[in-house]
């Protein structure tokens, strides 16, 4: 098969490689569209700190199942079915599995850094993990199940109950879908702070208001939004100083934070803020399973589906995926990038 693969930092390329071959247990799947994330830049840069060389990258994808291993399998799925699958394996015996959350599972193997993922013509995967989708659902918008199960996760992490406000600090990719997600939960109030004009004016045709942390009325138009009070739940998704200080100060009395942007670097947070106002301050890691079966099941009932197709903002084909990965790491006015990998 053809394979996108990064051989060490900064260098990916196209080569033929084996079709991945199943143990029990495991599913293969063709790969019709695989999406550029944040983390694949990583990898490919040498900034994750696990991630091991080489490596086909690519955890957010959608295909036709090939083949699966395991008799108890064959009953709950066809050959040929359209799939996604949670792009992880995790052991199922550690005292995290055992409690729901293979996500944070001791012996965790990320598909794109520590085993081979989905820029590829075939992807191996966890069958347990595998879900099929209706054919009459758009494979872009498939291919989205990941970053959404992320979000689903994030929200129902947060414990966000109906009618609350919400600040989501960073309005790229993830950003969106949390505010998506929220405001489906019932949010009372769904804001995005957000420093780039595209992004805010992207968010606000999707129905979310926004505001401008540069802004020097910043604070007192968080004061008018709720009342003096802050918001009750705060996503900081930049990963930056100033959005988690924003995240700390801006959020209510005995409010929730819930940080999913990773930080390069450990920043100071004002414990006195956090101790005074009784705030929560939540991490969240990827998503596990139940939340991954929320986010296919949400696609499935159409109800953000209009929205959703918003963020894919271009496609290259499989032959094309080094000019994919050069221009996924030049700043632009755009969102999800997907990579065709049945056209080579």
């Amino acid at each position: 098969m053809k394979a996108a693969v990064i051989t060490e930092a900064n260098q990916i390329c196209l080569q033929d490689a084996d079709i991945p071959e199943l143990k029990d247990g495991e599913a293969l799947i063709r790969v019709k569209y695989c999406g550029i994330c944040g983390s694949d830049i990583h990898v490919l840069k040498g900034a994750h700190p696990t991630a091991q060389f080489p490596v086909i990258p690519g955890h957010e994808f959608v295909g036709e199942l090939v083949e699966v291993a395991g008799e108890e399998y064959r009953d709950r799925f066809r050959i040929g079915d359209t799939v996604v699958a949670q792009p992880f394996f995790s052991c199922g015996n550690c005292e995290p599995c055992a409690k729901g959350e293979d996500n944070v599972c001791r012996h965790l193997k990320f598909m794109g850094a520590h085993v081979n993922g989905g820029f590829a013509e075939y992807v191996k995967v966890a069958a347990r993990k595998m879900y099929a989708v209706p054919d009459t659902l758009d494979l872009r918008l498939a291919a989205l199940t990941e970053p959404l199960a992320v979000a689903v996760h994030d929200v129902r992490r947060s414990g966000l109950k109906v009618g609350e406000s919400v600040l989501i600090i960073g309005g790229g990719p993830i950003g969106i879908l949390i505010a998506l997600v929220a405001d489906h939960a019932g949010a009372g109030s769904v804001v995005i702070s957000e420093i780039s004009e595209f992004r805010r004016s992207f968010a606000e045709e999707m129905g979310i208001r926004t505001l401008n942390p540069l802004d020097e009325d910043f604070e007192s138009q968080v004061a008018e939004l709720t009342e003096g009070k802050g918001f009750d739940v705060t996503f900081e998704v930049s990963g930056s100083m100033p959005g988690i200080t924003t995240a700390i100060s801006d959020t209510a009395i005995f409010g929730t934070v819930v940080v999913v942007g990773m930080t390069s670097r450990p920043y100071p947070v004002a414990l006195s803020e956090v101790f005074a106002k009784e705030l929560s301050i939540r991490g969240v890691r990827i998503h596990n399973q139940y939340s991954f079966m929320g986010a296919v099941e949400l696609l499935k009932s159409g109800k953000l589906n209009s929205r959703l197709e918003k963020l894919v903002s271009k496609i290259y084909p499989l032959s094309e995926v080094e000019e994919a990965f050069s221009f996924a790491q030049i700043p632009g006015d755009y969102f999800k990038i997907l990579v065709a990998c049945d056209k080579v």
